[in-house]
């Protein structure tokens, strides 16, 4: 019975708890970079391993040129339109996800790092009396 009062007593006051608004803040800016960071990551590599994917589609294309004596008849083998177009887009997404993951993963330290940071602190205010000390955790 009595862990029972315990434990409810502990989700009461957890539910029920004062939150830093700054703690907050610094917790959702740490999750959106973490995210920004994990989503530049992804466009790297897939864009990478498209990119090469393109490059090797290319190389195994090749382009016949057949003349008769007035016409000219071009044959391709292979898809250079497809292998181009997976060139270009692996290309676009290794652009835009380093930078996003190089601005995550710095973004996203230096917040996780404000979010576990023990402050104190101490101020005088003059519309009350005494002095207040702050330690957040």
């Amino acid at each position: 019975m009595l862990f029972i009062f315990l434990g409810a007593q502990a989700i009461a006051q957890q539910t029920f708890s004062q939150r830093d608004p700054e703690k907050q803040l610094y917790f959702e800016k740490a999750e959106k970079f973490r995210r920004m960071k994990n989503t530049g990551t992804t466009l790297t590599v897939l864009g990478t391993t498209l990119s090469i994917i393109g490059i090797a589609v290319l190389l195994n294309s090749s382009e016949t040129t057949t003349y008769n004596g007035s016409s000219t008849r071009t044959s391709t083998s292979g898809n250079p339109e497809g292998g181009a177009a997976a060139y270009l887009i692996g290309t676009a997404c290794v652009g835009a996800g380093v930078p996003l993951w190089i601005v995550g993963g710095i973004n996203h330290g230096r917040y996780q790092r404000k979010f576990e940071a023990v402050t104190v602190g101490a101020s005088i205010v003059p519309q009350r009396p005494g002095i207040t000390f702050r330690y957040r955790f």
